[in-house]
């Protein structure tokens, strides 16, 4: 549902809203209208083949976010474990967080799941 709010000041502003919205056509909910499938299927074959789908790897799907690491590292650090959270961090090569290079965010969040 979208609210909007108008708010005429002069006269003839309030006949401008009242006449638009008279006019305005109402519409019916989008649960009544149902989406037909295409009638036309593709043909088997075809002189121009499409190329096969790019299947990603495991590592491109669930790319990290630095603020997904950022939260587990917190959540370990507050649990009694910010020496080993350092050390950590340190084992890529970065004083903080920051400087670990977003590629290695999967390997440090494996490495931080055996804390």
């Amino acid at each position: 549902m979208i609210t909007i709010t108008i708010a005429p000041v002069t006269p003839a502003q309030v006949a401008a809203v009242t006449k638009f919205m008279q006019d305005y056509p109402v519409l019916t909910p989008l649960e009544n209208f149902k989406v037909e499938p295409p009638k036309t299927t593709p043909r088997a074959s075809s002189a121009r083949a499409s190329p096969a789908p790019v299947q990603e790897s495991p590592t491109q799907t669930t790319s990290l976010t630095l603020e997904e690491v950022r939260a587990k590292l917190t959540d370990i650090s507050q649990a009694g474990k910010k020496t080993e959270v350092s050390a950590l961090i340190a084992e890529f090569g970065a004083t903080k967080l920051t400087e670990v290079k977003s590629e290695d965010y999967a390997a440090l969040m494996a490495k931080a799941e055996k804390l």
